[in-house]
């Protein structure tokens, strides 16, 4: 396991830990949150704020705040998250929620959350998650969480949905057996891109389109796993990094002359989306932060992030994005608004 003082492996919290009042913690959070706010962050901030949330959309808007630095923001949708945990464990469910991974995604802001505060019911609502993830979510015969309650599923979407958040919750050998699954199932040689569903009853993809935003999360996912593997893991930590780097080289062989993707990533007469193009510059000022991934690729990420920013409407929506319900046309989504925001602080980070 993991050798990390995390509070749901090691009891940290305890009476002695010292609670800082929401006062003082708010005044010195907000200072520090004036250092990523511009005028067009803001916006997007306050646009994704606005918009109704599924499970995954709750746990991808809270981690934007995790990765900006808006601790502020990211208890109180770390707070929320729990108080929509659902009777098996599950995390900001609304309703009737068929997601399974989805609902890990605030796990890391709900453990950041209950060491910073000291609120044993933020670890208690994460022990639950993941008790849901390790001993009650449906799975294949080898043990592979689906996706979904809709089918015996592995989707391409769930490399980011749970195994990043898992790694850091202190299990990152499940974490990495986990997203492999999915990879060896979905990751599509000749393309080096990710079908979108694998079906287990089959044993055969069962939604061979290559979807941008399913191969947005996949990126992502990896990349976001690969910052929170151990060094004992080196081994997986390297297969990983192949795999990212090939599967940066596949997207980008289709990227369009204005630096966006058509939304089934091979097929030029889907619309123009933004979703992959922000986790494809997110993912490389991440991996060249991060030192796995050569510098090569900067000057297209900066590129990328210039074309994104001006598909920012006057109201801070990030256009473009599939969005909800059907996720089939071009709108705007609380996980695209997430998206920009995280590319914006790994490109703050970047040039720290």
């Amino acid at each position: 396991m993991i050798r990390r003082d995390f509070i749901i492996k090691t009891g940290l919290l305890g009476s002695a830990l010292f609670v800082p009042s929401a006062a003082s913690c708010s005044r010195e959070l907000v200072a520090e949150n004036e250092k990523f706010y511009t005028p067009v962050r803001r916006k997007v901030k306050m646009a994704m704020l606005s918009l109704q949330k599924q499970n995954w959309e709750h746990g991808i808007a809270t981690q934007a705040f995790v990765e900006n630095g808006d601790e502020t923001m990211m208890i109180l949708m770390a707070r929320e998250a729990v108080t929509r945990q659902g009777a098996d464990g599950r995390l900001a469910v609304i309703s009737t929620a068929n997601g399974i991974n989805d609902s890990a995604t605030p796990l890391e802001a709900v453990l950041r959350t209950a060491e910073i505060t000291g609120d044993q019911s933020m670890k208690e609502a994460a022990d639950r998650m993941l008790e849901y993830l390790f001993e009650r979510a449906p799975r294949t015969e080898e043990g592979y969480i689906h996706h979904s309650y809709h089918g015996p599923e592995l989707w391409s979407d769930s490399i980011y949905m749970a195994p990043p958040f898992v790694a850091y919750a202190g299990y990152p050998e499940e974490a990495y057996r986990q997203a492999k699954a999915i990879i060896d199932r979905l990751w599509i040689e000749e393309e080096s891109l990710f079908a979108y569903r694998w079906n287990a009853d089959t044993g055969e993809i069962s939604h061979p389109g290559l979807w941008g935003l399913a191969n947005a999360h996949a990126i992502s996912g990896m990349t976001k796993l690969i910052s929170h593997l151990p060094e004992n893991m080196p081994a997986e930590s390297e297969i990983l990094k192949n795999f990212a780097r090939k599967h940066l080289e596949g997207c980008l062989r289709y990227m369009r002359d204005d630096y966006l993707f058509h939304n089934y990533i091979n097929d030029p007469s889907s619309f123009v989306e933004t979703s992959l193009a922000m986790r494809v510059a997110d993912s490389v000022f991440k991996g060249i932060n991060a030192g796995w991934l050569d510098r090569d690729l900067l000057e297209t990420a900066l590129n990328i992030r210039k074309a994104v920013h001006q598909k920012v409407d006057d109201l801070g929506y990030v256009t473009g994005v599939p969005g909800p319900t059907t996720y089939a046309r071009p709108a705007w989504s609380s996980e695209g608004q997430a998206f920009f925001l995280m590319m914006e602080a790994s490109y703050d980070n970047l040039y720290a």
